[in-house]
């Protein structure tokens, strides 16, 4: 791998500070920033007064926005931070656009599956200067690539763990550099190998002690999607030593790979309405098909609590719908796995009108159907662990763990679960759908912010919204929601100036998929019309700031440094945001 030093002498002219003495507050060093993701800094953000600094970070935008038919479907790291020490990925090589067919980009045709191979990721090390300005001063070029995927990018997410910039690389192995310099210290690999058909799945994380937890997955290469994966939890001691623990032995009581479970209706062989009833009245059982092992969702981060339990999420290869949150042990033994199966009851009649109700659409349930039912299986609603979502675990301060986990019958909205230390659901919330939400206070009063869209499109492809910043409680329970008013979408022109029309009127997506908290409780966002927003400890719009440009479904996370300054990401850059 290529390490380029670049005038590390620039350090002095770019204003290096001495560090805080509060340990965490001078730094932002992996997904949610800490090793339970919880999104909190312990410094006061600053107003957001313009954009200090920014850079390109994806070189690619426009390919990727004009295959995605407008949208962005890339999933991008989270920027690290300690002291004035900035690391950021950015994208070299060439980008291999979507097959066309019938003159229409198709993600999804036959042999798409690794044409992002020929992108090269590359884990830059900037100085922040006292403005907030950006001096690049190392890059570091991976191996890694991405799993291959059909309608997402999956992410690229290095991390911090002591004097060590951690970057994941090809086979399932990841580069150890020193932070500073950006020299290599070791080359992790634990299977033995470099095999390009293993694949550090997901983000990295560190816990206190600096261990690093990764999961990898191995794919058949010529049917990746279809074929049975092998899967693994990888730690990595702070000595360089690598454990590894089959998959497969965390996730006690799943079905067996050739075991049936239960899929969708099919249109072409079972008529609408759904879910459709036998000629006694029960109701008709949806078809099945072998699981598949268990495997790690394609994007999540693993989350260590407060006693270092690790927490994960587990999905059956061939059916998301059955679906687990696990805790593990730091010794890799497992303590539990709860499977997302059989706890709701909010579908047929609650989120999802019956025929004939005024509020009913095209997707609407079958009269007579049992109440809370999914249309689509006849069931209890079963969440999904999807690998086109960035959710993470998030370990809360009480020793319990929350998730966002996909459901499609609530217009796609989502639930969020909280668990026990035990692995009992105790709430949730409807809406959960690729977030990761931030967790502040106190094991007795912590809040929780999470985004809360509301999706769905008119005939004329207004969305619905309305799109909410809420705040819950502990038990999950609305304290307060913060609504996007704008309506127009932008786009910054050369000259600086922004150019507009007034096209939502119901607001905008918040697209962020990890918020910051700062120790006033300010949280900030970023939304789909292109601003980032801060947002007061009680829920009242405090300022906002635009960025370069209205983007639909540019799913990024957002970050604090020790000034107070946010770092936002916007179609392809990373903004530098704070006083003038």
């Amino acid at each position: 791998m290529r390490t380029q030093l670049l005038a590390v002498l620039a350090l002095a002219a770019c204003g290096r500070t001495e560090r805080v003495e509060e340990p965490g507050c001078d730094a932002w060093r992996q997904w949610g920033n800490d090793a339970g993701h919880q999104g909190a800094s312990c410094v006061t953000g600053q107003r957001l007064e313009g954009t200090l600094d920014n850079l390109v970070y994806d070189p690619f935008i426009e390919q990727e926005t004009a295959d995605a038919r407008g949208n962005l479907v890339v999933h991008y790291q989270a920027p690290l931070i300690d002291g004035d020490r900035l690391y950021m990925m950015t994208k070299r090589g060439t980008y291999t656009p979507c097959a066309i067919v019938m003159d229409e980009p198709s993600c999804s045709a036959p042999g798409q599956e690794y044409r992002r191979s020929s992108q090269i990721w590359v884990e830059q090390h900037f100085a922040i200067g006292a403005g907030g300005r950006l001096a690049l001063q190392w890059s570091f070029e991976s191996d890694w690539k991405p799993e291959p995927a059909v309608n997402f990018e999956p992410m690229f997410q290095p991390a911090l763990a002591g004097t060590l910039l951690v970057v994941p690389g090809a086979g399932g192995a990841v580069w150890q550099l020193d932070a500073t310099s950006g020299q290599l210290v070791r080359h992790v690999v634990p299977f033995g190998a470099v095999d390009p058909d293993t694949y550090v799945a997901g983000g990295l994380a560190v816990g206190p002690d600096d261990t690093i937890y990764y999961t990898a997955l191995k794919l058949d290469h010529d049917q990746p999607l279809t074929l049975p994966p092998a899967a693994w939890l990888v730690a990595v001691s702070p000595d360089g030593t690598a454990r590894t623990a089959d998959w497969a032995t965390l996730v006690r009581g799943a079905p067996q790979a050739t075991d049936a479970c239960f899929g969708t209706y099919d249109a072409m062989t079972t008529p609408l309405p759904w879910p459709p009833a036998n000629p006694d009245g029960t109701l008709l059982a949806p078809p099945s098909a072998p699981c598949g092992p268990q495997r790690p969702g394609i994007n999540a981060t693993p989350a260590i609590g407060p006693d270092g339990t690790i927490f994960l999420v587990s999905r059956a290869h061939n059916n998301g719908r059955y679906s687990y949150v696990v805790a593990v042990d730091p010794t890799l033994s497992p303590r539990w796995a709860t499977s997302l199966r059989d706890i709701l009851d909010d579908g047929c009649g609650v989120t999802n009108a019956f025929e004939g109700a005024e509020n009913a659409n095209m997707f609407a349930c079958r009269a007579g159907a049992p109440v809370g039912v999914e249309r689509v299986t006849g069931l209890r609603p079963a969440p999904q662990v999807v690998d086109d979502s960035s959710s993470s675990p998030v370990a809360l301060p009480d020793g319990g763990v929350l998730y966002g986990a996909f459901t499609g019958y609530n217009n796609s909205r989502g639930h969020t679960f909280k668990l026990d230390e035990r692995g009992a659901v105790v709430a949730t919330y409807d809406f959960g759908w690729d977030s990761t939400p931030a967790v502040f206070g106190g094991p007795s009063n912590y809040k929780i912010i999470i985004k809360d869209n509301h999706y769905g499109e008119d005939e004329d492809g207004v969305d619905f919204g309305p799109f909410y910043i809420t705040a819950l409680d502990a038990s999950l329970r609305p304290i307060w929601r913060f609504q996007s008013t704008n309506t127009r979408s932008c786009a910054r022109q050369p000259d600086g100036s922004k150019d507009c029309v007034a096209d939502h009127p119901n607001g905008f997506e918040w697209c962020v998929n990890a918020v910051a908290v700062d120790a006033d409780g300010t949280v900030f966002a970023n939304s789909e019309d292109g601003n980032a927003y801060a947002i007061t400890a009680d829920g009242k719009f405090r300022d906002a700031v635009f960025l370069e440009t209205s983007l639909g479904a540019a799913y990024t996370p957002i970050a604090l440094d020790r000034a107070g300054r946010i770092f936002a990401l916007n179609n392809g850059q990373l903004s530098v945001l704070g006083h003038k």
